[in-house]
């Protein structure tokens, strides 16, 4: 399960010249994870984004 090397300089690149992009890009994973912290506390919300993040990461990177 590599990343392509081109599309992984391409992200970091497009993170680098626009920070603003990149935060706007995970600004709604912010909330839910604020949301969740309200509603079940610290650790349950770091499980389940870790859970999510895991999950994004698998179906973003494997191979079709």
């Amino acid at each position: 399960m590599a990343v392509d090397p081109a599309r992984r300089k391409a992200v970091s690149e497009v993170v680098r010249q626009h920070p603003g992009m990149a935060v706007a890009a995970v600004s709604p994973a912010i909330v839910i994870f604020g949301v969740l912290w309200l509603v079940l506390g610290f650790w349950p919300a770091l499980i389940i984004g870790l859970v999510a993040g895991g999950a994004g990461y698998y179906f973003l990177t494997r191979q079709q």
